[in-house]
């Protein structure tokens, strides 16, 4: 990708870039949802990335080119009067959450190129961000604190995009490890490295099903879970335990005692997943996944008929230990734990049985846990 990206900036601009930075997608392994509620997640990065090559140009203007969707676009480094639309928004929204936090920023020619699905539920979003505030870390020498800069693109998403997300997203994609998964206290921000079972790896399986999270039901969960914290006097749904739920739940509102019962035995699982991780325990990691599927479905209700036959028929395959959907939901991807010895009948058999209950060709691969952010040049 590396030479593939330098070539397509040459050909773009007329001349080498000075600069290439990239920053991977992610799955969440689980704790889906409970990122906005101060809660617990376990995501990983992916194999698939977002690559940026860049050099300055000292005129106080950003210029992207997206390779990937062939469309040009440009922004002001110091005057934000105008917001862009789409893709641009997400990278225009990190310069001015950098300016609005003291910092000078200058403009740059910049390429766009990846492998990272949109909107597949694997965070291409975060990772647009992610590169963006590199390359200005990268001009601008500001130091590469990876919480930091995840909270910046946090404000920037929920300040200048418009989406209420939580911090699990840019902080896996800014700060994960080879072959781990990171625990993530979205309260604390504090963080802890959990390898992935042994003999086992991770299978996405994209439903080709696109979603968008500022048009869907999103913001809507977000706002339920506000209004049920509110309902037990709490500010979050975090302090809220599960016998003090079961006391009330009674005298909820019907959609809110749902949403409520997903996020605090979703953050019980978590814990108990990175539990599991560090036992080398991929049955019981599995079943967790399974459980998370059939809240996500059923009690926060964020699946679909897609993402559902996906899990559904994952869990019956040989090899497999669990299936769930990953990320927001409303369409995307799975995720399923599998033993290595049975990707290639796994993905062969998902392949065929998807198409064939749903006429869509599906996009399936295995990936291992890789790195966060990073400079990839020079």
């Amino acid at each position: 990708m590396l030479e593939k990206i330098k070539s397509a900036f040459r050909e773009h601009y007329g001349k080498d870039p000075d600069y290439i930075v990239r920053s991977p997608g992610r799955v969440n392994l689980i704790g889906e949802h409970t990122d906005y509620n101060d809660g617990f997640a376990l995501p990983m990065a992916i194999d698939f990335s977002q690559w940026l090559a860049f050099s300055p140009n000292q005129t106080g203007q950003i210029n992207l080119f997206s390779a990937d969707i062939q469309k040009q676009g440009a922004f002001s480094a110091t005057d934000f009067s105008e917001k862009k639309d789409g893709w641009l928004r997400y990278a225009q929204g990190i310069a001015w959450q950098l300016t609005q936090a003291g910092h000078k920023l200058d403009g740059f020619d910049g390429l766009l190129l990846g492998n990272l699905p949109i909107g597949a539920g694997l965070s291409s979003s975060a990772a647009l961000d992610l590169v963006m505030i590199k390359a200005f870390s990268v001009l601008h020498s500001i130091p590469w604190d990876p919480k930091q800069m995840a909270f910046y693109c946090k404000k920037s998403d929920n300040h200048w995009v418009g989406i209420n997300n939580g911090i699990m997203d840019q902080l896996v994609c800014a700060m994960a490890e080879k072959d781990k998964a990171l625990l993530i206290d979205c309260r604390s921000l504090e963080t802890g490295m959990y390898e992935i079972p042994m003999s086992t790896m991770i299978v996405v399986m994209n439903t080709m099903t696109r979603h968008s999270l500022v048009d869907s039901g999103y913001n809507q969960r977000f706002q339920e879970c506000i209004e049920a914290a509110r309902f037990f006097g709490k500010t979050s749904l975090r302090d809220v335990s599960l016998g003090e739920f079961e006391a009330h739940e009674a005298d909820m509102d019907a959609v809110l005692r749902r949403r409520s019962y997903h996020v605090l035995t979703e953050n019980l699982r978590t814990l108990e997943a990175a539990k599991s991780m560090l036992a080398h325990d991929p049955v019981r990691l599995g079943k967790l996944m399974n459980e998370s599927h059939e809240s996500l479905k059923r009690d926060f209700e964020v699946s679909c008929e897609e993402l559902d036959i996906m899990v559904e028929e994952a869990q019956k395959q040989p090899g497999c230990y669990g299936a769930r959907m990953t990320g927001g939901g409303f369409g995307g991807s799975a995720i399923a734990l599998i033993d290595r010895e049975a990707k290639d009948a796994f993905i062969e058999n998902m392949r065929a049985i998807y198409e064939k209950r749903t006429g869509i060709k599906p996009h399936i691969f295995a990936t291992e846990a890789n790195q966060g952010t990073s400079l990839e040049y020079p």
